[in-house]
C-alpha cells in the first residue's frame, strides 16, 4: 500500500478524536518600549515610610509625607510612574505619625496619673 492510497480507501484525513493538545507557551520577547520610569522621590518616600514605621519613628514619617507630596506633584508634571507608591507613603507616614502622637500622649497621661497616686515622700 502506498502513502497516497489511504485517503481513497475511506479513511479520514483528520486525526482521531481525543483530548486537545495543551497550549504551547508563548516565547518572551524584550519590550520595544519599557514604559514610563518610576519616580525616584516616590521610591524614596516609600522607603522613608517603611523606616518611619520601624526605626526612625517621627523623622521617617514626616519625610514620607513630604517626599510623597513632592513626588505626586512631580509625577503630574512629568508623567512618571509611581503614583501608588507616593500615595501609600503619605498614608503610611500619616498613620504612623498619628499613632506616635497618640502613644506619646497616652504615655505622658499614664505617667502623670502614676505620679499623682504615689504617696509623697516624707523625710524623717
Amino acid at each position: 500500500m502506498s502513502a497516497t492510497a489511504w485517503p481513497q480507501q475511506g479513511w479520514s484525513a483528520q486525526p482521531p478524536a481525543g483530548p486537545p493538545a495543551p497550549p504551547q507557551p508563548q516565547v518572551w520577547s524584550v519590550p520595544t518600549h519599557p514604559g514610563p520610569k518610576t519616580n525616584l522621590l516616590a521610591i524614596l518616600a516609600i522607603a522613608a515610610a517603611a523606616a518611619g514605621s520601624t526605626v526612625f519613628l517621627g523623622l521617617g514619617s514626616i519625610a514620607a509625607i513630604v517626599l510623597g507630596a513632592i513626588a505626586l506633584a512631580q509625577m503630574k508634571r512629568t508623567g512618571d510612574d509611581g503614583r501608588l507608591l507616593a500615595i501609600w507613603s503619605i498614608v503610611l507616614g500619616a498613620i504612623t505619625l498619628v499613632a506616635l502622637i497618640a502613644a506619646t500622649v497616652l504615655g505622658v497621661a499614664t505617667m502623670v496619673a502614676f505620679v499623682q497616686q504615689m504617696p509623697e515622700l516624707q523625710v524623717p
